[in-house]
C-alpha cells in the first residue's frame, strides 16, 4: 500500500481502494445488512495523501462504477436537473422562479453578481402558461462519419414548478470535437448478453473536492457521502430500470487541495473537462481501472460561465466505460444529490431526457425528467429510459461492466437508514441554507413526499423532494418509500411487476427477402412499486416473415433506404444516394449512404429499417439497430447452420465429395478445360497453386462465357450465374481461387485461359448422394449454327451422360465407345440485302448549321469472305439518311461594319469614315474584345471626289536675291522659283511647286555675281598665305513659308586665303538661321475653304504663330485663326 502510494504522489495522482466492496443481500423482503470497511484516501495541504479505515452502515447496497472508451470533451453534450421551489402559505400555494433575461433588460431590473430577480405567483396562474411550453425538436438521424456529434437542445420552461430553476446546456456547444478511441483495445468486444450472472457492476470512483469537505467538516463527510452513494445504488437497484446494475464505490478520494492537473471551479464544462482528463490516469491498486468516476463539488456550478447560476450537473451522453468520458460532476445539495448522481449517470448511459426526442413524458418521479420531483416520494426509471439503457448495454463499449469486483476484506457497517443519520431538520438546511428547518405542520407525514422547510421569518417552501428514507415524520413514525409508517415497518410490501400480454404480430418490415414483424407487452400487471423487481425478460420479440427471394428486377432493400434521400436537400444540394457498407461491424446497421460521383459518405439514419441484411456473406438481418443472427432455419436469433451438403442441422453425409487436379503442359496459350460441373453441385472451389499470369475461366455448355470469356480476364470481385454467386479472388500476392456455395442449376465448364507454363489447379464440389445406380453413355451434342446465313459450321461434339439425362464428367463414359465428332456446312444461302452507309463527309459550315452527306450502298453477303452490291429495291424500304445538319454551334461573333461616310473633301484627297463594330451570331453587338483583333476592318480611309478646278491666280515668282556669298572680295548671291498667288497688296501667298505643274515655267537667273569691295590687305611682312581667318557667310535663303512665321538659314565657314580653317573666334561667329515672314496668313474665302469654319482650339493658339510654329501641320490645323490672323 505505501509503494502504491508513493507512486500515485509522485505522479500527482490519487486513488482509492476499498478493503472491501459492500455486498447487497435480501431476503424474504428484508434487509440484512452487510459489514464493510473502506479505506479513503485525502489530498492534504502539505500535498500527501492521508490515509484511514472508516466502517459504517449499509442497507441492500453495493457502491461502484466506472469509465472506459471515452474521450474528453471540451463542448460536450451534457444535461442537468430543473429544481424548483413552492411557498405555502394558508391564503394559497405561489410559485417563485428566476425573471427571464429579456423581461429584465426590458423593465430595467438588475441585481448585484451572482444573484437575479425573481417573481412569484399563485400555482393557480401556472394552468393560463402551458401553451407556452417549448420542446425541443427531436435529433436528425442523420450524422456525418464522426466519432461524436453535438447534440443541440431547445431552452426548457417548466410547467407547475418554480424557484431556482435548473436547466441544462443554457449555453449549447458551438462545436464537435474528434476524439481517438480508448487505448485499452476493448472496442471490439462483444455486446454484453441478455441475461448476466449477477448483474452489471459499475465500478465507481467517487471524488469530493475541498469544497464538500469544508461544508460537512472532515470527520462527518465520509458518512454523507457513503450514504448518498447508498440512496444512488437503491436508485439503480429500482425494479423499474430494467436491469439488474450495481453501482460498486471501489475508491472515495478527499481533496483537501486541488491535486496538480485538477482545476474545479464554478465552471461545470471547464471543471469536468479538467476531472475527466485526471481521473484517466488513475489506476487501482490491483491494476485496474474503475469503470466511472464521480465528482462531488461544493461549489455552485453553472454550465456555461465561472459563476454561479442554476445547474445541477452536467455529463456526457454514452460516456460510461469511455476512459475519458466516463464522468460527471454534481453539485451537493443535500440528499437531494443523489437523484442528480442517479441523473447524470443516466446520460452517462446514454439516456436522454423524458419527452425530449423521445415519447415518454415529462412526468414527476421519472428520475430522467428534465424536472427533479418525486411522486408522492418515489423515484422510477420511465420505459424510455429504460429503451436507452438497453440499447447502450448492446453495444461493445459497454462489456467493462460484466467483470466483478475484487473484494479486499470485510468489516462490519453500521444499520442506519440515510433519514436516521441526518434528520429532517439537517435536511432543510442542505436544501435551503443553514437557518432552514423542518415547517411545523399539523400534517408531518407530507414529508415522506414532499420535504417543507422555512427560514427565518419566511414561508413554508419545498423543492419537491422526500424526506430521506428512516426520517421521522411523527411520533414512532418514520419514512419508508413515499410512505409514513409505523417505525420498524419497511413501508409498503414490494410489488412485481408482471408481464402483460403479448400485442398482435405488427406487420412486416418487407414484402420478400426477409422482413421482420414484431409484438409487445408491458410490465404492469401489475407494474412493480416499493422496489419490486422489474418483469425478467424482453419485452419486445420478433420474428422473420416474407422470406421468399425477391424477383431479381426487384431493387436492395438498403439501396432502398438510401435512394429516399435522393429527394431531399443535403446541406442544400441534392445527390444520389448508394449504401454504403465498409464500416465497423457495430455500425453494419447504421444506414451508412455514399453520394454517387462524389467521395464521401454520411450516417442518414440512425438505424436501418428491420429486416435489412446485415451483409451479403450470410443471412443475419438488422432490428432495432442491431445486427441479429438468422439460422438456416430461417429463426430469428437462431445460428443453426447449414452443412457441406447444404442440409441445415446436417453432418456432411448425404452428400459425395469431388476433388481433383490439373497439370497437364501445353505450348499454345488457349482455353484449356479443367473439370465439368454438374448441375446442383455445392461447396465449389477451384485454385491456382501459384501466382500466374494465366487466368480461371467459367462457362455453360452452349459456350457462354460468365467469367474471363473472349480472352479477357475479369477482375476480382462477385458473380452471380448457374443460380448461385461466385466470389472470384485474385491480387498479384496470392493464387487466384474462384468459391461458391451453391447449389448450380446448370452444368458449368471450368478452364483455364493459360499463358506460358501451366502452374497447376486444385478443384473440388460436392454432389447429393444418391443410392441409385446410374448408367452413363456417349452422346453426340450438335452446336447451333455459328451463322443464319452465307455459310456458317455446326460442330458435333461426344459427351457423357448420366441416365441418358444429365450430362456429367466425361471420365464417367467408357473411353474406348466415345464417337467421332466433328463439323460441316450450314446456312449456305446468301444473307438478306442490308444498306450500309458510308463514312460522313465535312460539314458545309464550321458554325451556325450545316449539312453534310455521306454514301449509302446496298449490300449482300453471300459467303463467309464475299459480299456484292445490289439493287436498291432488294434492301429495306427505309435507308439511312444520306444528309444530315451538322455544326450546329452558335458561330462566334465576328466583325461587322457600316456604310462609309461621305468623302471629307469635295475635291482633292480626303478621308471618309464607318462604323465597325464586333456582332454576335444573332446580330448582337458585343465588345470589340470578343472579336479576334487582327481580322478587324478599317474605320476610314483616304478618298478623292474628283481634282479640284485649275487656279487662274496661281502663278511663279522669285524671291528676293540673297546675301552674298562672301564678305569681301568677288562672291554670289541666289534667288529660288517658287509657286504662289499674289493677293492685292502684292504679297504672296506660297503653294507647293506641284500646284503650278501646269502652268509655264520661266527661266529666270537665279544666281548672280556680287562683291563687298576689296579685302584688306595682309600686315607688313606676311605673305598672302598668312593671311588671318575670318567668319564668311552665305546669302540667306528663301523663307521657308510665306507667312505663318518661317525659317530663313546660311551657311557660315571659317577661311583663311579661302581655305576652312580652325583659328576663328566662336564668339564672334554670324548666326546660321532667323525667322521670316511672321505674318499672318490670310483666312481662305468660304469658296476656297469649302465652306469650313477656322477657330482654334486651344487658348494658347497665340503664341504658335510667335515661334514660327504655323506651318507644322498639328499646330497650324488646330491652331487655324490664330494662324491666319495678319500682323499688323
Amino acid at each position: 500500500m505505501d509503494n502504491v502510494l508513493r507512486t500515485r504522489a509522485a505522479y500527482g495522482h490519487s486513488c482509492l481502494v476499498f478493503r472491501e466492496i459492500i455486498c447487497d443481500n435480501e431476503s424474504k423482503g428484508k434487509v440484512v445488512p452487510s459489514p464493510a470497511c473502506i479505506s479513503l484516501a485525502r489530498w492534504g495541504e502539505d500535498l500527501g495523501w492521508h490515509w484511514a479505515t472508516v466502517c459504517r452502515s449499509s442497507h441492500g447496497t453495493r457502491f461502484s462504477m466506472a469509465p472506459r472508451f471515452l474521450c474528453p470533451m471540451t463542448q460536450c453534450q451534457v444535461f442537468t436537473f430543473l429544481l424548483l421551489s413552492l411557498i405555502r402559505t394558508s391564503e394559497g400555494e405561489f410559485f417563485i422562479s428566476p425573471l427571464p433575461k429579456d423581461l429584465a433588460a426590458e423593465h430595467n431590473y438588475s441585481a448585484p453578481s451572482g444573484h437575479h430577480p425573481h417573481v412569484l405567483y399563485k400555482r393557480s396562474a401556472e394552468q393560463r402558461i402551458h401553451g407556452s411550453t417549448v420542446t425541443p425538436d427531436p435529433p436528425n438521424p442523420a450524422y456525418p462519419y464522426l466519432r461524436n456529434h453535438p447534440r443541440q437542445h431547445g431552452k426548457l420552461q417548466l410547467q407547475h414548478f418554480c424557484g431556482r430553476r435548473k436547466k441544462y446546456a443554457p449555453k449549447p456547444p458551438p462545436e464537435d470535437r474528434l476524439y481517438t478511441p480508448d487505448e485499452a483495445g476493448r472496442a471490439k468486444r462483444s455486446p454484453i448478453p441478455a441475461s448476466t450472472v449477477g448483474g452489471l457492476n459499475v465500478e465507481t470512483l467517487v471524488v469530493a473536492d475541498r469544497k464538500m469537505l469544508e461544508k460537512h467538516g472532515r470527520e462527518n463527510v465520509t458518512t454523507y457521502i457513503l450514504t448518498v452513494m447508498n440512496m444512488v445504488s437503491s436508485l439503480f437497484k429500482d425494479g423499474t430500470i430494467g436491469k439488474d446494475i450495481n453501482i460498486v464505490v471501489v475508491s472515495l478520494l478527499l481533496l483537501e487541495q486541488d491535486p496538480l492537473g485538477l482545476s474545479i471551479n464554478h465552471h461545470a464544462d471547464q471543471s469536468l473537462n479538467s476531472f475527466c482528463q485526471w481521473q484517466s490516469g488513475l489506476m487501482g491498486k490491483n491494476g485496474k481501472r474503475h469503470d466511472h468516476a464521480i465528482l462531488l463539488t461544493g461549489l455552485d456550478i453553472c454550465s456555461w460561465k465561472n459563476e454561479p447560476c442554476d445547474t445541477l450537473g452536467f455529463a456526457p451522453i454514452s460516456g460510461m466505460c469511455n476512459k475519458y468520458r466516463s464522468c460527471t460532476i454534481n453539485e451537493d445539495t443535500g440528499l437531494g444529490l443523489a437523484f442528480t448522481i442517479a441523473h447524470e449517470s443516466g446520460h452517462n448511459f446514454g439516456m436522454i431526457h423524458d419527452g425530449e426526442g423521445n415519447p415518454c413524458r415529462k412526468t414527476e418521479g421519472n428520475i430522467m425528467s428534465p424536472t427533479l420531483a418525486g411522486n408522492n416520494g418515489v423515484f422510477s426509471w420511465s420505459a424510455c429510459s429504460r429503451q436507452y439503457l438497453d440499447r447502450f448495454l448492446g453495444t461493445a463499449q459497454a462489456s467493462c461492466l460484466v467483470d466483478e469486483p475484487r473484494h479486499i476484506g470485510q468489516y462490519k457497517y453500521p444499520e442506519q437508514l440515510p433519514g436516521q443519520l441526518y434528520d429532517a431538520d439537517t435536511q432543510c438546511k442542505w436544501q435551503f441554507g443553514s437557518k432552514a428547518k423542518l415547517c411545523d405542520l399539523e400534517s408531518l407525514k407530507d414529508i415522506c413526499k414532499s420535504l417543507w422547510c422555512h427560514r427565518v421569518g419566511q414561508r413554508c417552501e419545498t423543492k419537491f423532494m422526500p424526506a430521506a428514507e428512516g426520517t421521522t415524520c411523527g411520533p414512532n413514525m418514520w419514512c419508508r418509500r413515499g410512505q409514513c409508517v409505523r417505525f420498524g415497518d419497511l413501508g409498503p410490501r414490494a410489488v412485481h411487476g408482471q408481464w402483460s400480454e403479448w400485442s398482435k404480430w405488427s406487420g412486416c418490415s418487407r414484402t420478400c427477402g426477409g422482413g421482420v414483424m414484431s409484438r409487445e407487452r408491458s410490465c404492469n400487471k401489475p407494474r412493480p412499486q416499493f422496489n419490486g423487481k422489474f418483469c425478467q425478460g424482453s419485452s419486445r420479440a420478433h420474428q422473420l416473415c416474407n422470406a421468399k427471394t425477391c424477383p431479381p428486377s426487384a431493387v436492395d432493400f438498403r439501396a432502398q433506404q438510401c435512394a429516399e434521400y435522393n429527394s431531399k436537400p443535403f446541406r442544400g444540394w441534392y445527390y444520389k444516394w448508394k449504401p454504403y457498407t465498409k464500416v465497423e461491424a457495430e455500425d453494419i446497421c447504421k444506414l451508412y449512404c455514399i453520394a454517387e460521383d462524389f467521395d464521401f459518405f454520411f450516417a442518414m439514419a440512425s438505424k436501418v429499417k428491420d429486416g435489412t441484411s446485415c451483409s451479403d456473406a450470410r443471412a443475419d438481418v438488422c432490428v432495432d439497430g442491431q445486427c441479429e443472427p438468422v439460422g438456416c432455419d430461417q429463426v430469428l436469433g437462431s445460428k443453426v447452420t447449414l452443412d457441406a451438403c447444404g442440409v441445415c442441422k446436417g453432418d456432411n453425409t448425404t452428400c459425395r465429395f469431388y476433388k481433383g487436379r490439373y497439370l497437364q503442359q501445353h505450348r499454345a496459350s488457349a482455353y484449356y478445360p479443367l473439370v465439368t460441373i454438374p448441375v446442383g453441385a455445392r461447396g465449389i472451389r477451384v485454385q491456382i497453386l501459384e501466382v500466374s499470369s494465366s487466368s480461371l475461366a467459367v462457362r455453360s455448355l452452349k459456350r457462354k462465357y460468365y467469367l474471363t470469356g473472349s480472352w479477357t480476364a475479369d477482375s476480382p470481385g462477385k458473380f452471380r450465374f448457374a443460380g448461385t454467386a461466385f466470389e472470384h479472388q485474385r491480387s498479384f500476392s496470392r493464387p487466384e481461387s474462384l468459391q461458391a456455395l451453391g447449389p448450380t442449376n446448370e452444368t458449368l465448364v471450368v478452364e483455364i485461359l493459360l499463358q506460358g507454363r501451366n502452374p497447376g489447379v486444385v478443384w473440388e464440389y460436392n454432389l447429393p448422394r444418391s443410392d441409385k445406380k446410374h448408367t452413363y453413355t456417349w452422346g453426340l451434342v450438335r452446336s447451333e449454327c455459328t451463322a443464319q446465313c452465307a455459310g456458317g459450321r455446326i460442330s458435333t461434339k461426344a459427351v457423357c451422360f448420366q441416365d441418358q439425362r444429365t450430362q456429367v464428367n466425361s471420365s464417367l463414359c467408357n473411353p474406348q465407345t466415345k464417337p467421332a465428332a466433328g463439323s460441316q456446312l450450314c446456312n449456305t444461302h446468301p444473307c438478306p440485302a442490308y444498306w450500309e452507309p458510308g463514312e460522313w463527309g465535312s460539314c458545309s459550315r464550321s458554325c451556325g448549321g450545316g449539312q453534310q452527306a455521306r454514301a449509302v450502298r446496298c449490300l449482300r453477303r453471300v459467303s463467309y469472305q464475299r459480299q456484292e452490291a445490289v439493287e436498291p429495291s432488294l434492301c429495306p424500304a427505309v435507308a439511312p439518311a444520306r444528309t444530315q445538319p451538322c455544326q450546329a454551334q452558335t458561330c462566334p461573333p465576328q466583325w461587322g461594319s457600316g456604310a462609309w461616310s461621305q468623302c471629307s473633301k469635295t475635291c482633292g484627297r480626303g478621308l471618309r469614315k464607318r462604323t465597325v463594330f464586333c456582332r454576335s451570331s444573332d446580330a448582337v453587338v458585343v465588345l470589340d474584345r470578343m472579336c479576334e483583333p487582327q481580322h478587324k476592318p478599317k474605320a476610314q480611309e483616304t478618298c478623292v471626289m474628283r481634282r479640284c478646278p485649275k487656279n487662274d491666280r496661281l502663278q511663279w515668282f522669285t524671291t528676293p536675291w540673297g546675301e552674298c556669298s562672301v564678305s569681301c572680295g568677288p562672291g554670289a548671291q541666289k534667288r529660288e522659283l517658287r509657286c504662289g498667288e499674289r493677293n492685292p497688296r502684292g504679297e504672296y501667298a506660297e503653294f507647293p511647286l506641284r500646284r503650278c505643274r501646269n502652268l509655264p515655267k520661266p527661266a529666270p537667273e537665279l544666281q548672280q555675281a556680287c562683291s563687298k569691295g576689296a579685302c584688306p590687305r595682309p600686315a607688313s611682312g606676311r605673305t598672302p598665305g598668312a593671311a588671318a581667318p575670318g567668319w564668311y557667310t552665305s546669302p540667306w535663303q528663301q523663307c521657308s513659308v510665306s507667312c505663318g512665321g518661317g525659317v530663313q538659314v546660311r551657311s557660315v565657314h571659317c577661311l583663311r586665303g579661302g581655305r576652312p580653317t580652325a583659328g576663328c573666334q566662336s564668339s564672334q561667329r554670324p548666326i546660321t538661321s532667323r525667322a521670316c515672314n511672321t505674318q499672318f496668313c490670310t483666312a481662305p474665302s468660304p469658296a476656297a475653304g469649302e465652306g469650313q469654319t477656322c477657330t482654334d482650339s486651344f487658348g494658347w493658339c497665340h503664341q504658335v504663330p510667335q515661334h514660327g510654329l504655323c506651318n507644322h501641320k498639328f499646330y497650324g490645323q488646330k491652331c487655324c485663326k490664330s494662324c491666319s490672323r495678319k500682323i499688323w
